[in-house]
């Protein structure tokens, strides 16, 4: 009797309701009532497929347009960059500054002829300042001359690091690279024509110009030179002459011979140079 008498006293009457709280009634009246206080209330976006794939390979397109762009620039340069005719080098005290390219391309490409048969006159150009040993006793005698009446003067100085360092850039170009026209320091031109590394200027000319040495010709001797006084900053003394070509330059034999006989004709542009008659 007594477990029944506890069952009925817990059994739950299932019509029953619990009577709404005051609160409650309130909320329900503003519709707030299934409001969770802790839900964002920006609505949610739907990520689209072309958004998804952009977040997840965005470096991969970045990286593939930056290869796509660089590789245009050079081609674009390939095709719009005119193959040189001659290949020429400079390598002596004098360093080119300012307009002073500029004015040697000019007069360059003025005495020469189209070798390449592409319808320009260009030319590839590479400068190297470099002091010989007996270059660099010239400028310390001459600045101790003048300290003897100007004792303020400034004792003569020089980079040997950088120095040293453009005599390798000389040789190297020498030993493997393309620049077979060399304006030379005369130092050094006699350095490697006692190696015999240019081509003999009777190979070049069929007659021997007035004064020019077995592998070279002195630039101040030229009428080029003497018709052209924006080339004054090169000193007189500098050597002209066509080196022979590289065993290390692995361009083909026609190719090669094709660039030495282009450096040769420039040769010859140069030496017989003659100044535009004044109207």
């Amino acid at each position: 009797m007594e477990e029944e008498k506890k069952k009925q006293e817990f059994q739950v009457d299932e019509n029953f309701e619990v009577e709404e709280s005051n609160a409650l009634k309130v909320l329900k009246a503003k519709g707030e009532d299934n409001v969770n206080p802790h839900e964002s209330l920006i609505p949610q976006k739907r990520v689209g497929k072309l958004e998804n794939f952009w977040y997840l390979h965005k470096w991969h397109i970045g990286i593939g347009i930056f290869i796509l762009v660089l590789a245009g620039i050079v081609i674009s340069q390939m095709i719009l960059t005119k193959p040189a005719d001659a290949y020429i080098m400079y390598t002596g005290p004098q360093p080119m500054i300012g307009n002073d390219y500029d004015n040697l391309e000019a007069a360059i490409v003025e005495a020469m002829g189209d070798y390449n048969g592409d319808g320009h006159r260009v030319i590839s150009f590479t400068d190297n300042t470099f002091l010989t040993e007996a270059e660099i006793e010239r400028r310390t005698q001459e600045a101790e001359r003048i300290r003897e009446y100007n004792p303020e003067y400034p004792v003569y100085t020089y980079d040997a690091n950088a120095n040293n360092a453009a005599y390798q850039r000389f040789m190297a170009e020498i030993t493997s690279g393309s620049h077979m026209f060399c304006m030379l320091d005369p130092d050094l031109y006699r350095g490697l024509a006692e190696q015999k590394a240019f081509i003999p200027v009777s190979e070049i000319f069929d007659e021997i110009p007035e004064g020019a040495e077995e592998y070279g010709i002195r630039l101040g001797d030229t009428e080029f030179y003497k018709s052209n006084p924006k080339l004054k900053f090169i000193p007189a003394d500098t050597m002209l002459a066509v080196r022979v070509t590289s065993t290390l330059d692995m361009k083909s034999s026609e190719k090669k011979e094709k660039q030495t006989e282009a450096n040769k004709q420039l040769l010859r542009d140069i030496v017989e140079y003659t100044a535009p008659k004044e109207d």
